[in-house]
């Protein structure tokens, strides 16, 4: 099954039986990278976006990846539990991604029961994730908040979360910054940028709420450890502000707010 499920990755249409399927989902969370990145999160991945999948496996794929919790599955559990969470993430933003996508023939393609358990696990995740592994020598990329945030995006982006809903991500942000207490180093903050001005971008928020948010915000510096979850959320909206600025997009209210943010 391995060995002819990575000669399709070099196929330029593959199809994929219900059995293949089945072993990809089962894997999902290989302690192997080789297995679990270059294969399994690679052929799921590609087979969504590329809609190598039929509809009816689509609709399959919704629904293993959310039973037996979800992305609640041994969230208290760290190490080998956390990769078959970090990568359900993955899979659940390229879920959202397409059926979000007017040209994906996945299009809506989503029960509007299980649509609604990934956009509301998506937006609670990372609230509840504690293990900040990056990079892991065992494990290669473990990665949670990254994909974490990667989900979070596609959340906010949705058609289906109402757009005066947008600003509840500024709770889980600010809930994950002063939670963390270690300085991200695998650009973490950069990916949970991400939830910040994808959203504005595609006009599901606006410039002025978010530069209120961040006038709000109150990072008190007691101990090391407060400063490098100031240092955290500072890099984050750093990155707001050069993907803004590079687009020609980003606003003076919010350009201030930014550069004002400090300790």
């Amino acid at each position: 099954m391995y060995q002819e499920l990575l000669r399709k990755i070099t196929e330029e249409k593959p199809s994929y039986r219900q059995e293949e399927l089945q072993w990809l989902l089962e894997h999902l969370g290989n302690p192997s990278p080789e297995i679990r990145d270059e294969l399994v999160f690679t052929s799921l991945a590609r087979g969504i976006q590329e809609e190598l999948f039929t509809k009816e496996q689509f609709q399959l794929i919704a629904y293993v990846i959310v039973s037996d919790g979800g992305l609640d599955k041994e969230i208290d559990k760290t190490g080998a539990s956390t990769l078959e969470r970090s990568f359900r993430a993955l899979i659940y933003a390229n879920l959202l991604s397409v059926d979000a996508n007017p040209q994906s023939i996945f299009y809506q393609g989503l029960e509007a029961e299980i649509r609604t358990v990934l956009l509301h696990q998506g937006l609670y995740y990372l609230s509840k994730e504690k293990d900040t592994t990056g990079f892991s020598s065992q494990y290669g990329w473990v990665h949670a908040f990254a994909h974490g945030a990667d989900l979070l995006t596609e959340v906010a982006c949705h058609p289906d979360f109402p757009k005066n809903r947008v600003p509840e991500v500024f709770n889980i942000l600010g809930q994950i910054f002063k939670r963390i207490s270690i300085r991200f180093t695998s650009d973490e903050d950069w990916r949970l940028a991400r939830v910040l001005y994808e959203p504005i971008l595609q006009g599901k928020l606006e410039q002025e709420q978010l530069a209120s948010w961040i006038k709000a915000v109150d990072f008190p510096i007691e101990e090391r450890e407060d400063f490098y979850k100031f240092s955290n959320l500072r890099s984050c909206l750093l990155e707001v502000y050069i993907q803004l600025d590079q687009r020609n997009f980003l606003q003076d209210e919010l350009k201030v707010a930014i550069q004002s943010f400090q300790y």
